[in-house]
């Protein structure tokens, strides 16, 4: 009964600390401060970020693209920036007018727009900035702003066309199983224990197991119920927080090399960061850049770190004075790429090259996108079947060895 006691006191703590973190956020949000600084530190917002993110996501990447579109719509009129912002935020409301006000505002201090982007507008993609920046680079600001409009518009049908049922039936399911599971660890599995050992029975292998996993769950030094329940908020801030670019933190890095070498998210992470790359070498070659320095512009948006390491040795290549080809394979582009790219420099057509390729590597990421969408049903399904079956059978064999036991005495 005390543990039951410290679970449910454990829960409203951590109720009452998320509504805490949540009105901190929405103070430090409906305050017009331009400087992120001391100000929203002292708000917690490296605190608070990641869980209201949570509740947040599908609302802030409205807004990322509701932001970025007014921008380029500024951009493609050829107004005066901190102006043209100015006026946008005027006939916008809620968290939109806010951005578009900060961001102006720093505009009118000198900042460029990347980096006004990123402090006026903090929850922006890193991926938006860094696009922006390389257009600022390369003179080719509009471009690059139309470029991160159609990233955004393209990742809202791709989340469009996933089946959402499958979220809500796997939260719902996983949220009974967890309430059932640790019911039955608490209050029945420790009452089984008793009777067995009055009776004298031998307990079933699984249920010796299941009886483990309940002692350590209740009574462990830690107990599993605090064990699992510390890891939280550093997973939800792991697989939240914002990544800072170009200062990628260790915690990214670590998520990239995951990703890469995970089956099926590698070839969408390949399949995206080589799009990505690929429609800003052909932004910049279109500038009248060389190859070279055009692949040295694609290395600072960004992509997987293992992705953009390649881009890197393949203008290192370049520069050295090897042939295209020769430098995507040795780089490890692919073959698609890498003969696209050595087409386009023997026909002297590399805008159109770059095109194919990057069409390419983003009809790759579609295909994927909708191959594993399809196989999350039947394998969530699968792995919840197979630990409540476990549960189940563990529970339901201790009966029959009972009733032998009695019936052999």
């Amino acid at each position: 009964m005390d543990s039951v006691v410290i679970i449910l006191a454990g829960v409203v703590i951590a109720c009452a600390g998320l509504v805490g973190l949540w009105l901190l956020n929405l103070i430090a949000r409906s305050s017009r401060v331009v400087q992120v600084g001391l100000s929203q530190w002292l708000l917690g917002w490296w605190l608070w970020n990641p869980f209201t993110a949570t509740f947040a996501r599908l609302r802030r990447r409205l807004l990322e693209r509701i932001v970025v579109g007014q921008i380029s719509a500024v951009v493609r009129q050829n107004l005066p920036l901190a102006t043209g912002l100015a006026l946008a935020a005027d006939s916008e409301r809620g968290w939109v007018q806010t951005h578009l006000w900060r961001i102006s505002k720093l505009l009118a201090q000198g900042l460029p727009l990347s980096e006004a982007m990123r402090l006026g507008f903090p929850d922006c993609s890193s991926l938006v900035v860094s696009l922006v920046a390389a257009g600022e680079r390369a003179g080719q600001l509009p471009a690059a702003l139309e470029q991160a409009e159609q990233y955004l518009i393209e990742r809202a049908r791709r989340k469009e066309r996933l089946d959402v049922s499958v979220w809500p039936y796997l939260g719902g399911v996983l949220a009974m199983m967890i309430m059932m599971v640790a019911g039955i660890m608490i209050a029945v599995v420790p009452k089984f224990k008793e009777i067995f050992m009055d009776f004298g029975a031998e307990l079933p292998g699984m249920t010796v197991m299941l009886i483990s996993i309940s002692d350590w769950f209740v009574q462990g030094k830690p107990p599993g119920w605090l064990v699992l329940l510390i890891p939280i908020p550093i997973i939800v801030y792991a697989s939240l927080r914002p990544r800072r670019f170009p200062d990628i933190g260790s915690m990214s890095r670590l998520a990239d090399w995951i990703r890469w070498r995970l089956p099926g998210l590698r070839r969408m992470e390949f399949g995206q960061g080589m799009s990505v790359m690929l429609r800003l070498m052909r932004l910049a070659v279109r500038s009248g850049m060389n190859l070279e320095p055009a692949a040295r512009l694609a290395t600072d948006v960004d992509v997987n770190t293992q992705l953009r390491g390649r881009m890197t040795r393949f203008a290192d290549s370049l520069a050295k004075g090897m042939n295209v080809g020769e430098a995507g394979t040795a780089a490890g582009l692919g073959s698609v790429a890498t003969t696209a790219l050595a087409s386009g420099q023997r026909a002297g057509d590399m805008d159109a090259a770059l095109r194919y390729a990057a069409d390419y590597h983003e009809a790759i990421v579609s295909r994927w996108w909708i191959m594993l969408s399809r196989v999350a049903w039947p394998i969530s399904t699968l792995a919840l079947a197979t630990v409540v079956g476990f549960v189940i059978l563990s529970l339901f064999m201790p009966l029959i060895a009972l009733i032998n036991s009695v019936t052999v005495w």
